[in-house]
C-alpha cells in the first residue's frame, strides 16, 4: 500500500497517541489540529526530539518540533522541575516523551504498518537549528527538516496551556533491496535451526 494512502491513519494514531501520553503521564490536556503533509518545506526551531522506526514494510521517523520554553514546559511537567532553560536534563524528558508516543503509536499502527522497531531517541537543542541544508538554502531562521527531505512529513499542529508544538512522522516503505535483505536473512535463520535439529536427531540416532 501506498504511503499516501496511509496518511488519514498515520495522522489519526498520532494524534491519538500525543493525547494520551500528555493526559495520563503529564496530566495536561492538548487539542491536535488537522494534519498535513510538509513535503521538503524548512521550519524554525529550537528543540528536535525524534528516533526512527523500521519493520518489514515500512521504516521511518517521529519527532518532536518545539521551541526552548515550550521543551521546558513539556519536560517540568513530567519531571516535576521548574526549569526554565533547555539542558540535559530537559532533553532527557523530550526524549522519554517523544519514546512513549512513538510507544503507543506503534501499537495503534500495528495492524496498518506491521510490527515495527524502536530504536533509541535522540534529542538537539539551540537556536534556528539546521540538520541539512537544504538545496539552494542559504541558512538563516530555517531548518532543513531532516536527511531524507525528498520524502514528506505528515505534521499535526498541537496545543496546550502554554504553547504549541509540532508532532512530525516520516513514513516510508522499506526499499525492496532491504526487504530482500531481511528474507534473506530469515531465509539463513531457518535453515540454521534445521541443521542444528538435525545434529540433534544425529546424536541421538548415535545413542
Amino acid at each position: 500500500m501506498e504511503i499516501k494512502d496511509l496518511e488519514e491513519g498515520i495522522s489519526k494514531a498520532i494524534k491519538e497517541s500525543t493525547k494520551e501520553v500528555f493526559s495520563t503521564m503529564l496530566m495536561m490536556e492538548v487539542n491536535a489540529e488537522e494534519s498535513f503533509v510538509r513535503d521538503e518545506k524548512n521550519v524554525s526551531t529550537d528543540l528536535i526530539s525524534s528516533l526512527h522506526f523500521f519493520g518489514d514494510q515500512y521504516m521511518g521517523k517521529i519527532a518532536i518540533f518545539s521551541s526552548g520554553a515550550v521543551a521546558c514546559h513539556i519536560a517540568n511537567a513530567m519531571l516535576g522541575t521548574e526549569t526554565t532553560e533547555v539542558n540535559d536534563e530537559i532533553k532527557d524528558g523530550m526524549g522519554e516523551i517523544v519514546n512513549m508516543i512513538a510507544g503507543v503509536a506503534k501499537v495503534k499502527l500495528a495492524n496498518t504498518l506491521g510490527d515495527m522497531h524502536l530504536l533509541t531517541p535522540w534529542v538537539i537543542a539551540g537556536r534556528h537549528l539546521t540538520i541539512t541544508s537544504s538545496e539552494g538554502g542559504s541558512g538563516g531562521t530555517d531548518f532543513a527538516l531532516d536527511s531524507q527531505a525528498t520524502f514528506s512529513w505528515i505534521m499535526t499542529k498541537v496545543e496546550f496551556e502554554k504553547g504549541t508544538f509540532m508532532v512530525g512522522v516520516q513514513p516510508n516503505a522499506v526499499p525492496e533491496e532491504n526487504k530482500y535483505s531481511s528474507d534473506t536473512n530469515k531465509e539463513v535463520e531457518s535453515l540454521k535451526e534445521e541443521i542444528k535439529e538435525l545434529k540433534g536427531e544425529i546424536e541421538r540416532l548415535k545413542s
